[in-house]
């Protein structure tokens, strides 16, 4: 893994310092300069992006795995309204087929920090207009949060314009994102999963064992 963060570090600082260099070679229009700050900017947020889930790899692993009952409701809302006012988008509905709060045994840390980046993503994909839905659900002695995705067809992207990605153009998760979220709830007795139904949709799960109703009581601050 350390070596994937290398390589995803190296990719857009190598076309960070040739876009610098290109920039400092010759005279440049004011809009040429634009599409070189504009390459530029992009390059720096993808730097921006694997630096914090650096972060999170150790934080995670410094937490260690301490078991204990949480409501994962709580952490769902909360996740929800922090990636809606960062972004300043609209909020993707939470729909609980539970009809109660769902309490599941987990570390805080990992926990939050594998909701957070799932509900993270419902939030952009919604944002790029996609359908998207996201639902809470327990089944016998575990829960489920699930989040389908329905990617707008690959033709449509020049109808819904250059800054709209279609199916082809927004890959599932990407392998570091993958290993996150694989490592954020093993230990836990949960699992991650991608099922891609047909090309343009796509469901991402978090499974994790219920906390039973006695110990979820006790876990209630």
């Amino acid at each position: 893994m350390l070596g994937s963060l290398a390589h995803k570090l190296s990719q857009p600082l190598t076309s960070l310092q040739g876009t610098v260099e290109v920039a400092l070679m010759d005279e440049m229009d004011v809009k040429e300069y634009r599409r070189i700050l504009e390459i530029s900017l992009q390059e720096t947020l993808r730097v921006a992006e694997t630096l914090e889930a650096l972060r999170d790899i150790v934080e995670m692993e410094r937490a260690g795995i301490q078991v204990q009952p949480i409501s994962w409701t709580a952490v769902i809302e909360k996740a929800l309204e922090e990636a809606v006012h960062t972004d300043q988008l609209d909020r993707p509905p939470l729909v609980s087929e539970a009809g109660r709060e769902v309490w599941v045994k987990a570390s805080p840390q990992r926990l939050t920090l594998a909701t957070t980046r799932l509900i993270g993503r419902a939030v952009r994909a919604d944002r790029d207009g996609h359908a998207v839905r996201i639902i809470l659900s327990v089944d016998k002695e575990k829960a489920s949060l699930k989040v389908f995705e329905e990617c707008p067809p690959a033709d449509d992207q020049d109808a819904n314009g250059p800054g709209t990605p279609g199916a082809s153009a927004k890959p599932a998760l990407g392998e570091l994102e993958k290993w996150i979220l694989n490592r954020a709830v093993k230990g836990l007795g949960g699992r991650f999963t991608i099922r891609q139904s047909s090309q343009t949709s796509r469901c991402y799960q978090l499974d994790l064992p219920l906390a039973s109703p006695r110990s979820a009581r006790i876990g209630r601050p």
